[in-house]
């Protein structure tokens, strides 16, 4: 039996840095290769507004107040991430992928914001993209500063998504048992879905006040759930 790995934030990272034109004004910006850095995760966070286009790919599921894409059934292994580093070009990546090596730091009072960067990909010479021309931020550290803004409000979004399924007693836990054509099977358990009788039972009046946006990720995480034998197949092929 494998367990879905607990949230780990900030996943991918372990010494990331704030990045101020005092400290990296001469430092530039050292991209990732691949995607090896998301090689070894069976889970990645998923915003609830990503659900649409993540659901033909992964099973959607919730662990504690996050949602998440689940991308392996054993532990340290993502299936949609090759040898080579290599994203399976049929899937979807989630945007918190995408953000990697950039991340907000959030204070304690949660009204301040830091733009962040993995130490790994600062390089301490001009050999990359600059960070800063002269003490402005240069175009780089701009998109990124604004794919990581978005990405902050969608995640806040997530979080009173998730508080609205446990306000309304919606999440159940759930274990998935899945076997491959070739009789091969796999468990993993640890996360919560969407109890789809519980749901079928809310009232029209209780359905009617959650947002749109709620309801299609609803909808979609039902979607996702045959999904499952994606992550079996992709399993398969790795081996063959």
């Amino acid at each position: 039996m494998n367990q879905l790995e607990p949230s780990k934030q900030p996943l991918f990272f372990s010494e990331p840095v704030a990045l101020t034109s005092k400290l990296h004004s001469n430092a530039s910006f050292k991209p990732e290769p691949n995607y090896l850095f998301a090689s070894k995760t069976n889970s990645i966070p998923l915003a609830v507004s990503e659900f649409e286009q993540a659901a033909s790919s992964y099973p959607i599921v919730f662990t504690g107040t996050d949602a998440i894409a689940v991308t392996g059934l054993t532990a340290e292994k993502n299936v949609f991430v090759d040898e080579d580093g290599q994203w399976d070009m049929r899937s979807y990546i989630p945007a918190y992928v995408r953000k990697y090596p950039f991340i907000f730091h959030e204070s304690e009072d949660s009204d301040t914001f830091t733009l962040c960067v993995e130490k790994s990909n600062v390089a301490d010479d001009d050999s990359g993209t600059p960070f800063f021309d002269e003490e402005n931020p240069s175009p780089l550290v701009e998109q990124s500063l604004e794919f990581c803004k978005n990405f902050q409000a969608a995640w806040n979004q997530t979080a009173q998504f998730v508080s609205t399924l446990v306000d309304l007693d919606l999440l159940i836990e759930r274990r998935a048992d899945v076997q491959s054509p070739s009789g091969e099977s796999s468990s993993l358990n640890g996360f919560n879905v969407i109890d789809k009788e519980k749901y079928n039972a809310l009232a029209d009046a209780e359905i009617n006040k959650l947002p749109r946006e709620f309801v299609a990720a609803i909808n979609s995480h039902f979607i996702s759930m045959s999904r499952w034998q994606n992550l079996l197949v992709l399993s398969s092929n790795e081996k063959t």
